[in-house]
């Protein structure tokens, strides 16, 4: 479902990612999504170190990595289908990324481009959630419709998902079924 985002990773006071994006913005979409990287040592070592391979294209260097994709009748326009062969190819600069930005650097052995959308945040009509990755004290803040919830990524581990979601306010029938569609789609 088109449920609007944000996610962001902090590294030294700084904002270094801010990725929009399109789907499933509530907490159980993106956010566990979030959350289930911030529960992995190895993923969250992985996306720190990794952060020396972001870079922030010009906008010159955006519409060369479109063109070829573009769809021929108006610049920077892509078919549906042009558009997945866009995202394969950079999926750090689709909308369909989302949260799973974080594996995307994580698992990067290249030059990661990246659109910063530091702004999106501040959009009250569109923005619907937000998930922040704080590398410098090792949260994970999620924000959704008007409640925030902040944990460190132990506090994550301890408290699973069941108790992430309760923080939301999901009833227990919701949340056993986020985790059967969980373990459906494994």
């Amino acid at each position: 479902m088109g449920t609007r985002n944000l996610t962001k990773v902090i590294k030294d006071d700084k904002v270094v990612v801010a990725q929009y994006g399109q789907w499933d913005g509530y907490p159980s979409g993106q956010g566990l999504t979030g959350f289930f990287a911030i529960t992995k040592d190895d993923v969250m070592a992985s996306l720190e170190a990794n952060l020396n391979l972001i870079f922030y294209p010009t906008d010159e260097q955006m519409k060369e990595y479109s063109k070829p994709f573009e769809d021929g009748h108006s610049e920077g326009m892509m078919t549906f289908e042009s558009g997945k062969l866009f995202g394969e190819k950079y999926p750090s600069l689709t909308r369909d990324t989302c949260t799973e930005i974080l594996y995307v650097i994580a698992n990067a052995t290249e030059p990661v481009p990246l659109y910063l959308d530091i702004d999106f945040e501040d959009d009250d009509l569109f923005c619907e959630g937000v998930y922040e990755v704080n590398l410098d004290n090792k949260t994970y803040t999620s924000k959704y419709n008007g409640i925030i919830v902040t944990l460190t990524f132990d506090e994550a581990k301890e408290l699973g998902v069941e108790g992430y979601l309760k923080r939301f306010g999901y009833d227990n029938e919701s949340i056993e079924a986020v985790i059967h569609s969980l373990s459906q789609s494994a």
